[in-house]
């Protein structure tokens, strides 16, 4: 199986800057995701179970990033090989998750607001 690589937050951001769009994907767990205040500005919620159907909210001409709470949840390898499988061309995983993400204090949203 081909494993896919990752990004660290300031690659990820830096390939913003010079232009590219970015799509994220929150993975996180159950769990995770109901104790969560905040998500990546922008991301779409994905689950492995309704995956086929969270994908299509994802644009395909874009990076696809997937993330999850940090470096050690087991669904995000899964998700990300899962949208590669679905034809995504560019997919990567977020080193250190959204933790990591916000300790730089890269742009988050409430995870509440729901209303896209």
């Amino acid at each position: 199986m081909l494993m896919v690589s990752k990004m660290t937050p300031r690659q990820v951001v830096a390939r913003m800057v010079s232009g590219s769009s970015v799509s994220f994907v929150d993975a996180r767990s159950e769990k995770l995701w109901s104790e969560a205040d905040v998500k990546i500005a922008g991301a779409v919620r994905a689950r492995l179970p309704s995956l086929l159907q969270d994908s299509t909210r994802v644009s395909r001409a874009r990076l696809v990033v997937v993330y999850g709470q940090d470096g050690h949840d087991l669904d995000v390898p899964q998700v990300a090989e899962a949208l590669r499988g679905y034809g995504f061309p560019e997919v990567r995983i977020l080193s250190g998750g959204i933790s990591a993400w916000s300790d730089l204090q890269f742009a988050v949203q409430s995870a509440r607001d729901t209303a896209h």
